[in-house]
């Protein structure tokens, strides 16, 4: 860990920052953060964990002598401040490489390590402005997963994991699907799916009804679609 102490001088605040000194913490995947401590003229210290962007621009600007905060408040306000512009920039990064739904967003920052109070607020004029939209989020996501056949299950599951209700979806399902028409769209599904002779049929019940479709759709599917692979090894002599 690399740190830079401050100095004390009448009530400014001593304090320091540590950065991380890898890409990724002891729990697997999850990010590193910094920490920010603040030591007391008794010899206590208040720890706080910090984002690791904001840690190492706090870091920088210390060590460049370009922040001397005055308070503790002062110090506080400042790592308030970084950490909103950092969680600003984190939404503009991560909506530049695909959609998010809201909720994706909010658990993508919290992950980071960023407040709550600070989350919120850069959620919210996110979504005021446009960058972050759920309806747009819903209507990319449900039109992809009915092109790639999924059953109307699983796609309300999925948006519902990612904290949209497809009640609330203008124009679901009909925009999107024809609810009276699943078997047909399970049936041309299970065509794709190959599977050996072996328990055939529950293979491709499992397989349907892995995409979202009930379990009596998938059953219908799966026998009409075996028996149309039967036929077709029938010749005629």
């Amino acid at each position: 860990m690399s740190g830079a102490v401050g100095t004390s001088a009448s009530n400014a605040p001593v304090w320091e920052v540590s950065l991380p000194s890898g890409r990724t913490s002891s729990s697997f995947g999850a990010p590193q953060r910094g920490t920010l401590v603040i030591r007391d003229m008794t010899g206590g210290e208040e720890r706080i964990s910090l984002p690791k962007p904001v840690a190492k621009i706090l870091h920088a600007k210390k060590a460049s002598g370009e922040i001397e905060p005055s308070s503790r408040a002062e110090l506080l306000y400042i790592v308030w401040d970084l950490a909103r512009s950092c969680a600003r920039t984190r939404i503009e990064r991560l909506i530049d490489r695909r959609e998010y739904s809201s909720q994706e967003v909010r658990d993508k920052l919290a992950a980071d390590g960023y407040p709550k109070s600070v989350i919120e607020e850069c959620l919210s004029y996110a979504c005021e402005i446009g960058l972050v939209s759920d309806a747009r989020y819903a209507d990319s996501y449900i039109r992809s997963k009915v092109y790639s056949g999924w059953g109307m299950g699983r796609i309300v599951r999925e948006l519902s994991q990612r904290g949209i209700d497809v009640t609330t979806v203008k124009g679901w399902p009909y925009d999107y699907l024809d609810p009276e028409d699943e078997v047909s769209r399970a049936i041309n599904l299970a065509r794709t799916k190959r599977v050996s002779s072996t328990r055939a049929y529950e293979k491709l019940v499992r397989f349907l009804c892995s995409r979202g479709y009930a379990t009596g759709v998938a059953m219908k599917a799966a026998r009409q679609v075996l028996d149309e692979r039967d036929d077709a090894t029938l010749v005629d002599f």
